[in-house]
């Protein structure tokens, strides 16, 4: 493979040393030269389109002002490999979620809630002719939460209650925004001294609400994320739109097979916390 690898720099006149990154993903390998990143997709049934959907959406969001890397290259002519390739630039920096306190770097939680305020609110339209934007979205809905909540042995009339009386048509009703789509912790670029360098991996972005960039934020983190976030796209910060965070958090718990009673004392802080942004 290595032969491979400084074919596609050679191709793209990069002559510089590489070595292969450790990932935390499963869409990429990637290699890294002291100024570049090559992204070859996996085999993963996701990777290559994905790939397509950052071709497209990751120049767009460098182009409206957010922090991310410049895309330099993406190659589908398959003539050196049966798959696509990127090279971008290189942005020297740890990923959030390999600090072992990061749930405590208040000052990148909010830098990340202005980048994606920007990117809410500054991208009114894209030119996708091929269609290779994704369309995030949730995959859960209201019974399937109830279901969850009174299979478990430890019921909570709170979030049943909750769920009930947030769970409305109007709770859904929206406008869309570009958003990024995949917002977990792997995919932000910082220092180790609490600041924000880059957004990354930008495989699930496209056209959706624009509290779905909300549903993988730890929920320790929400609150310092839309402090960030309401400084630029206040606007989007209503009633509903907090309802919509509240309840993918109570999924996302249940998912994660959080302890019923943590859950429901984090959700009870959480609409506290939020309710106090309105």
């Amino acid at each position: 493979m290595d032969a491979v690898i400084r074919k596609i720099l050679n191709k793209n006149q990069i002559n510089e040393p590489f070595i292969k990154l450790t990932t935390h993903g499963i869409a990429n390998e990637i290699y890294a030269t002291p100024n570049f990143i090559l992204r070859i997709p996996t085999d993963h049934p996701e990777a290559n389109s994905d790939a397509f959907t950052e071709s497209v959406a990751a120049p767009l969001a460098k182009s409206n002002g957010i922090k991310t890397p410049e895309l330099i290259c993406f190659d589908n002519s398959y003539t050196i490999l049966n798959k696509t390739y990127s090279i971008w630039e290189r942005i020297h920096g740890f990923t959030l979620g390999e600090i072992d306190d990061y749930l405590h770097y208040c000052n990148t939680w909010k830098e990340i809630g202005f980048e994606l305020g920007k990117l809410h609110v500054n991208i009114k339209s894209c030119d996708d002719p091929n269609g290779w934007l994704d369309n995030p979205d949730r995959d859960y809905t209201k019974d399937m939460i109830i279901k969850s909540l009174l299979n478990n042995d430890n019921k909570s009339l709170y979030l049943l209650e909750l769920v009930e009386s947030k769970y409305k048509d109007q709770t859904f009703s929206y406008k869309k925004c570009f958003v990024h789509g995949d917002t977990n912790e792997f995919n932000f670029l910082c220092t180790n001294n609490d600041q924000l360098l880059s957004i990354i991996d930008w495989g699930d972005a496209g056209w959706a609400d624009p509290a779905i960039d909300f549903y993988m934020i730890p929920i320790e983190a929400i609150d310092n994320v839309l402090e960030g976030y309401s400084q630029i796209a206040g606007i989007n910060v209503e009633y509903n739109f907090i309802n919509r965070i509240i309840l993918d958090k109570v999924w996302t718990g249940i998912e994660e097979r959080q302890d019923i009673c943590l859950l429901e004392k984090n959700i009870m802080k959480l609409e506290s916390q939020l309710l106090k942004r309105l």
